[in-house]
């Protein structure tokens, strides 16, 4: 069976740095390859260069931008993912000829997926469009390794929402035989992919004959509207809500609590997908626009108040949604992402939870907690950077991973480019 190292990078919405998984698949995602394992030889991370990321948040949707800056920023992001990825094979002991490819993400600045459609064929009137920055051309050039990339229009071209995209390696790698679980990702924006059980194919790699039946999309908001909120009403002193003190020290205002459920997004029925344009610094800017106290303690208090009922918003999107959109309640969460981190936050899912109707027995856990057949328990910080590693995987070996049940596409495709130094 072959054996392929790939470097997989990611970067999400928060925009706090560049994760790097450093993998070694063994088989592959067609039945002539035998089975897939894993092994995760090295994981890092690179923070953004602070000018970079505060250029890198300004163009971000919805902003005024120069044609220029989103250019300029494109090679400079492509700069920074090669030396991510460079920096990743080296703490691993490798070098750039004992890695296969590079599977890299890029950096969304603006996502639109396609309005939703009463007709099953596409492509739409008016196709969604996405943008992410980090050429696959230059990465490739630059570190003189096989680079994958530009995961998300194949999908959008044909009618689907183009995310979200780990799905696929939700499925591949942790489907269960006899339960049903959620695997609930809580980066700026949180996402779900419900895993019915399925029994494993000894003639297929992992939970990949389960793809098919799964169901995923965004729930709403992640850490991003806390983050917004917490750095714009601190001046950016504070970037986010450190493990979820602040707002575990506030009280939920019941009244802007009421306002935020009412969004449209969250009666929007799936396939769907969010982002920055509906729950970012925008909305921010209009909560606090209304009366945060100039100075003092009373704004202080203010400030705990709106992290509170932030964190509840998050939490309640997130079991509104498995009610609302889901066929079944999950048997399983397994909770990934920054959110994972943040205490305060579980312990509101937990809540929201267990008050859940008609009364439903659910285990809480993370994704490090989770054996993944015979490659163990994937680490939290390494979870998306080794999904897009199977995602590059998948390309390199043409196998389609998108997931029409889940972006609303016509046909599954293969994802991304293949730009070779």
């Amino acid at each position: 069976m072959p054996t392929r190292t790939i470097i997989g990078l990611m970067s999400g919405t928060s925009v706090d740095g560049i994760d790097a998984a450093v993998v070694r698949f063994r088989g592959g995602l067609t039945r002539k390859m035998g089975p897939l394992s894993f092994e995760l030889v090295g994981l890092s991370a690179l923070r953004w260069p602070r000018k970079l990321r505060a250029r890198l948040l300004a163009v971000m949707a919805p902003a005024d931008a120069t044609t220029q800056e989103i250019c300029t920023l494109n090679a400079l992001v492509s700069h920074e993912f090669a030396r991510a990825a460079l920096h990743a094979a080296r703490a691993a002991g490798l070098g750039a000829g004992d890695i296969a490819a590079i599977a890299c993400h890029g950096q969304t600045i603006c996502h639109l997926p396609p309005a939703p459609t009463r007709s099953s064929s596409p492509p739409p009137r008016k196709p969604g469009s996405t943008l992410q920055l980090g050429d696959p051309s230059i990465i490739a050039t630059l570190t003189g390794i096989t680079t994958v990339g530009n995961f998300r229009p194949a999908d959008m071209t044909l009618g689907g929402q183009g995310a979200p995209l780990v799905p696929f390696a939700d499925a591949v790698l942790l489907t269960h035989a006899t339960n049903t679980r959620c695997v609930q990702n809580i980066g700026g924006i949180a996402n779900v992919t419900y895993l019915p059980p399925h029994s494993p194919n000894a003639s297929v790699p992992l939970g990949f004959s389960a793809i098919p039946s799964i169901l995923a999309f965004d729930t709403g908001p992640g850490n991003m509207l806390m983050d917004a909120l917490v750095s714009l009403s601190t001046d950016g002193r504070l970037t986010y809500d450190r493990g979820g003190r602040m707002a575990a020290a506030g009280t939920l205002d019941a009244g802007l609590f009421a306002q935020l459920r009412g969004h449209p997004y969250f009666s929007r029925r799936p396939p769907k997908s969010t982002g920055r344009e509906e729950f970012g610094m925008c909305l921010a800017r209009s909560i606090l626009g209304r009366n945060l106290p100039a100075r003092g303690r009373q704004r202080e208090s203010h400030i705990a108040d709106l992290a509170t009922t932030a964190t509840h918003l998050t939490a309640w999107s997130i079991v509104d949604a498995y009610l609302s959109y889901l066929p079944t309640l999950p048997d399983e969460v397994i909770l990934c992402g920054g959110g994972a981190d943040n205490p305060f936050l579980v312990s509101l899912i937990q809540r929201y939870l267990n008050a859940a109707q008609p009364p439903h027995s659910i285990a809480l856990g993370r994704i490090d907690e989770v054996r993944c057949g015979k490659s163990g328990a994937i680490p939290n910080k390494a979870k998306e950077a080794l999904s897009f590693a199977l995602l590059g995987l998948a390309t390199l070996d043409h196998v389609p991973s998108s997931v029409p049940s889940v972006t609303g596409a016509s046909r599954p495709a293969v994802l991304g480019v293949i730009a070779r130094p």
